[in-house]
């Protein structure tokens, strides 16, 4: 009468070959950071589009602020107080809330020419937008720059820490 079982060596080839599957799977788990930095690239995208257009349709100043330390972003629109001064408040909508990047992905910093250290990007009645370097590392540590254009408002992410030329 035989036994029904597997032997010691049946289960130690299917250890291995379990082995050899996980150590190829393992590496695509990257992947999975890519899907972070392009998810929170598309929604900075939509962001700014969404902004151009509503302060050239509401003939408004608006601009996106960042939290550079903890990865947040969110509208604000000027407004002129009755004694004429100007601030920024926090403009509410559904469509452009507070939002943060995705995943492991973090802002190194934002580059925009007129106001270096103070990070947010200005959007005018007019159409216009701030030329900006928004710098995002993914969470392998690689370094990507998100190009703002200040005609369309239009993006571009490349790899790399790029700078204005």
């Amino acid at each position: 009468m035989k036994s029904k079982g597997f032997t010691l060596i049946e289960l130690a080839v299917v250890i291995v070959v379990l082995g050899l599957m996980v150590s190829f799977v393992i590496p695509t788990f990257g992947e999975l950071t890519g899907a972070n930095l392009r998810r929170s690239a598309r929604h900075l995208t939509g962001t700014i589009r969404y902004l151009r257009d509503e302060a050239e349709a509401k003939k408004e100043v608006v601009r996106l602020r960042f939290d550079i330390q903890n990865g947040r972003y969110w509208p604000e629109i000027m407004v002129v107080n009755e004694d004429r001064t100007v601030e920024f408040k926090r403009l509410s909508s559904e469509v452009a809330g507070e939002a943060g990047l995705s995943g492991n992905t973090t802002f190194r910093d934002l580059r925009v020419g007129s106001h270096p250290d103070d990070p947010y990007i200005l959007f005018t009645p007019d159409g216009w937008v701030e030329k900006a370097f928004i710098h995002l590392r993914d969470g392998e540590g690689k370094d990507f720059t998100l190009v703002v254009r200040p005609l369309t408002g239009d993006t571009d992410l490349l790899e790399g820490d790029v700078e204005e030329k």
